[in-house]
């Protein structure tokens, strides 16, 4: 089973599962793998590291027809980076488009948001999504908080005002794994956020900024609560992932962390690292129709 993605599905009633998007054997559509709390797993994890495929111009997944080995800290190979429909997207930084005709007239019919998240650390990150998408977009990342900082039509110009906010003092736009892992037992009161927030926001008033913007509580969205213990990391990043295994009851996920437990002890998995890579293991495979990679725009 090859891993292709970390994956939060809004259900109907508004909730959340998670899990992993995965290759199958020969299969042509990738399968949903849920992670749910009370779960016992038996992982080992194997290499080589391969290729997960490119995004379509109807926006599904399709597999690499290589399977090629992956030898940097990429997640495609070269050829299928290359027709990759949404590639161009994630580096975007506004100032020039290099997706096709398509993709860039869409983007610029689409709403988008730049939004700051907060995580229980008082980090506060600034980034930037489609307006439909964007609680899908902070669930992801496993944040505490959100707030709508602008909203703007044109992924581009959106890009080039994320940019400007994210160079400001106090703001970052990007928080690594191990940061998150740290601040996995602190707690934030709202109105600590709601602080942090107002002095961010007068601090950049010549960035046009909501003055009062509303605070998203992400807390319920996630299937990990309060621990008793912290977690030990699974892995050091100096550690090969190959031979690896993850193995016990699992306690909840929140954005891409993995928590499971073997008694009283606890263990905290960031599931991208594992991504590209192979799971053995003894379970079911739930099967589902995959979403489309334009609800991720």
């Amino acid at each position: 089973m090859h891993i292709a993605d970390v994956t939060w599905r809004e259900k109907e009633n508004g909730t959340f599962e998670s899990g992993l998007t995965v290759w199958i054997q020969s299969d042509e559509e990738p399968a949903f793998l849920p992670l749910l709390p009370g779960r016992k797993i038996s992982w080992e994890i194997r290499g080589p590291k391969r290729c997960i495929g490119n995004i379509n111009t109807t926006g599904h997944l399709i597999r690499c027809p290589e399977n090629s080995i992956i030898l940097d800290s990429g997640q495609k190979c070269g050829p299928c980076q290359a027709v990759d429909f949404a590639d161009p997207c994630i580096r975007c930084d506004g100032r020039r488009c290099d997706a096709i005709e398509a993709r860039r007239l869409q983007c610029d019919v689409t709403d988008y948001v730049v939004y700051g998240v907060i995580f229980n650390d008082r980090t506060l990150k600034v980034g930037v999504s489609s307006k439909r998408r964007a609680l899908t977009r902070w669930v992801e990342q496993g944040a505490d908080f959100a707030s709508i900082l602008r909203e703007i039509s044109g992924g581009r110009t959106a890009r080039r005002v994320e940019d400007r906010i994210g160079r400001q003092q106090g703001v970052t736009k990007q928080v690594r794994s191990e940061r998150k892992i740290r601040a996995l037992r602190d707690k934030l009161k709202i109105e600590d956020v709601n602080s942090i927030l107002t002095e961010f926001a007068n601090h950049t008033s010549h960035l046009d900024i909501s003055s009062d913007p509303q605070i998203f509580d992400l807390s319920d969205y996630y299937s990990l609560k309060d621990l008793d213990t912290q977690p030990k990391p699974w892995r050091k990043r100096s550690e090969p992932i190959d031979g690896k295994t993850i193995i016990g009851e699992i306690v909840g996920m929140k954005g891409s962390l993995l928590v499971t437990r073997i008694d009283s002890s606890f263990l905290v998995v960031d599931l991208r690292q594992i991504i590209g890579f192979t799971i053995d293991m003894e379970s079911d495979i739930t099967m589902v129709t995959q979403t489309g990679i334009m609800d991720f725009f």
